[in-house]
């Protein structure tokens, strides 16, 4: 899933069950921050402190990709929940929509009552959940079993390629692109409008997929559990009726299957948002919702810069209470808790 669903679509689902923008907002932001914390370094601070932020996403063609620490410590409990279901430890590390280990995950962030990061954690649990299934039956590991074949995009215009290269290109691809996750089909199960086939090498059979069908089972999922979280967390619900199920999947059926670049898929959300086309008021805080991958770090750290000299950085006055902050908190318990409350008592880790 990409930045229309993770951000836009996260945010929709929390207005329609009655929690306001701001709080809507910081859910959102977590969910899709969760694809762009590519940064694990430490910051030290001119005027007093240290602080490491938490390694959430990475490039899969960068050269880490091939590392365990990557694949476990940040594919696997970000974006590739195991399903925890077959046969050999492999199989198991497959992703599954839905699977007990993602519910038990959702639960966990229920009970975080009086935690300053628990909108944050929701969003981040809401990114590694709705990836269940656009993940699904693909492994974080590096594995043959993601190994994929005659990938064929429908309503898309075919290049033909001659015969003679066509064993050449496939060579090339097993020898570039790692098989981590879906690398081998690119971003296609990350774009919502797909509706594609591909011949899975390891169960010798052919899948055939509409995409915007499980992101919109996934939305189903998601707002169920925003409505569960919301129960155990009233204060960050506003008064206002909340919009059924029942009136909100008409309307987000056709907004996944709007076909057009990632920022024209955006651009749609937020003119949908403005129309009130999804059951609830547009209020002035919905009307500019934008996505700036910068702007909780900007809000919590100042950088001075100076020709021929590092960056230096300075915390601001409420550093420990900004949402940079509380996002990676939030990730650094996520990730614990789903190593060893989750993985580690299945075996799936060894913690």
């Amino acid at each position: 899933m990409q930045k229309d669903f993770h951000f836009y679509g996260i945010y929709v689902l929390c207005r329609c069950k009655g929690m306001p923008p701001e709080y809507s907002k910081i859910v959102a932001y977590s969910s899709q921050h969760t694809d762009d914390a590519k940064y694990g370094h430490a910051l030290k601070f001119e005027n007093g402190g240290y602080f490491k932020q938490a390694l959430c996403a990475h490039r899969f063609m960068h050269p880490d990709v091939f590392s365990l620490d990557t694949q476990y410590g940040v594919y696997i409990p970000f974006h590739f929940i195991p399903g925890d279901v077959g046969n050999g430890f492999q199989e198991r590390m497959l992703c599954r929509e839905n699977g007990d280990i993602a519910q038990e995950m959702m639960r966990e962030v229920w009970k975080l009552k009086e935690k300053p990061y628990n909108l944050h954690r929701l969003g981040i649990a809401l990114h590694a959940y709705a990836d269940t299934w656009a993940h699904k039956d693909f492994s974080g590991l590096q594995t043959g079993l993601n190994d994929i074949d005659d990938i064929d995009v429908r309503n898309e215009e075919k290049k033909a390629i001659p015969k003679i290269f066509a064993h050449f290109f496939r060579n090339v691809t097993e020898a570039v692109i790692p098989r981590v996750g879906h690398a081998e089909a690119a971003t296609i199960p990350d774009e919502p409008y797909r509706e594609w086939s591909y011949y899975n090498v390891y169960e010798d059979r052919q899948i055939y997929r509409r995409n915007w069908m499980l992101y919109l089972d996934a939305s189903r999922a998601i707002y169920q559990e925003i409505k569960f979280f919301l129960r155990k967390n009233p204060e960050f619900k506003a008064t206002k009726s909340v919009v059924h199920w029942g009136n909100v999947r008409s309307p987000l059926r056709i907004q996944l299957m709007f076909k057009g670049s990632l920022e024209e898929r955006c651009r749609n959300w937020v003119e949908k948002i403005n129309a009130s086309a999804f059951g609830f008021e547009c209020l002035p805080e919905d009307k500019y919702l934008t996505y700036d991958d910068r702007e909780w770090f900007r809000d919590a750290v100042e950088v001075k810069s100076e020709k021929g000299e590092t960056d230096k950085y300075y915390r601001k006055k409420d550093f420990h209470q900004s949402n940079w902050k509380n996002f990676h908190d939030a990730a650094l318990s996520h990730r614990f808790f789903v190593h060893n409350e989750l993985l580690a008592p299945r075996e799936i880790i060894c913690s």
